[in-house]
């Protein structure tokens, strides 16, 4: 699979300014520095509208997926409701044909056509249970219905704040990736430059390699160039926390190993594509969603910054290309990875 160009970082533009203080007597190079200056800023309000936008995405999914929970539960009432009030009206049927069969018997010939004492008073007894039984049969299904049609505006009601909940979050999601293109763009267009007018391509790598952080807990950014914030904890689909952090990113974005291991692929139809890297440190970390893997086979050994996979929408992503990456520190169960991505991304 081949890989689309890889959004560069802005470390390495540290030792370009450097490099331009060379320089700082001509006016060429002052011009380059402010230029440079203007580039990062630029790039950095990106940055930020994307990290902004994202996190508003993040907390309008949490509101889809517990408003989604509330309709599954209101639609389930509604179908216990529906089959209660059957059940209620079925009795009711029955018994207004018995009252047919008993004919024009008033309550009072009944009475009188006991042959004793004990007969008439097991009579009067009978013919008010069945009195009573009527009544709350009638109350039954009144109680019930009015139940139904709460339940059946509460439903309407839960319908339109998704609805609006889930223009929120295309819009949103619309937002992050254009912010996140303008970004590369600004990327691109900045390294053009440097590259051009002070002679330094080999400062800036052209592979789009990640940045290594030797002995850090995470050695490389696994997503380079995408939005993420803190959504540890989150709500998902089924009653699931979140576990991890979604990097969000357009499609066939360049996802790298976090650390040096041993790589493994699997897929389901949660997590889709699905890359694992065993590091040699013990830890475990995990790349879900993903659109392909690289050319680098299951089973090999790959060094912290190498390309593994490339974003994508697998497993229940559908529509929403990003990167899903968890930390399992000694293998065990996640932790938290935001801080320890913040500080490699």
């Amino acid at each position: 699979m081949t890989a689309r160009k890889a959004p560069r970082k802005l470390a390495p533009f540290v030792a370009v300014i450097l490099l331009a203080g060379l320089f700082t007597g001509s006016a060429g190079a002052q011009s380059t520095e402010e230029e440079l200056a203007a580039a990062k800023k630029a790039l950095a309000a990106a940055d930020r509208e994307a990290t902004a936008a994202t996190a508003v995405y993040e907390k309008a999914y949490g509101r889809f997926i517990l408003t989604e929970e509330k309709l599954n539960r209101t639609r389930s009432a509604i179908t216990r409701a529906r089959a209660r009030v059957d059940r209620l009206q079925t009795r009711l049927a029955a018994r207004a044909r018995e009252a047919y069969v008993l004919g024009g018997s008033s309550t009072l010939e009944l009475l009188l056509a006991s042959d004793s004492f004990s007969e008439f008073s097991d009579r009067v007894v009978f013919l008010n249970q069945i009195a009573q039984d009527d009544v709350d049969l009638v109350l039954g299904v009144g109680v019930l219905s009015e139940q139904l049609r709460r339940h059946r505006v509460d439903l309407n009601q839960l319908s339109r704040r998704q609805a609006g909940t889930v223009e929120v979050l295309e819009e949103k999601k619309q937002e992050i990736y254009a912010k996140l293109e303008e970004a590369q763009v600004l990327r691109d267009k900045l390294g053009r430059k440097l590259a051009t007018e002070l002679a330094v391509a080999s400062i800036i790598s052209a592979s789009g390699s990640t940045n290594i952080i030797p002995g850090a807990v995470l050695e490389a950014c696994p997503g380079p160039g995408t939005s993420f914030v803190d959504s540890w904890g989150a709500p998902r689909s089924g009653g699931r926390r979140h576990e991890g952090v979604d990097m969000m990113a357009g499609y066939g974005t360049p996802v790298y190993a976090a650390q040096s291991g041993t790589v493994a692929h699997s897929s389901s139809g949660l997590g889709g594509l699905t890359a694992y890297v065993y590091g040699d440190s013990g830890d475990t970390t995990m790349y879900m969603h993903l659109q392909g893997f690289s050319d680098v086979p299951a089973g090999a050994h790959v060094s912290a910054g190498d390309l593994i996979a490339f974003i994508g929408d697998s497993g229940n992503a559908a529509g929403s290309p990003h990167l899903h990456f968890e930390y399992h520190p000694g293998g065990g169960a996640a932790v938290n990875p935001y801080p320890y991505v913040l500080a490699v991304c």
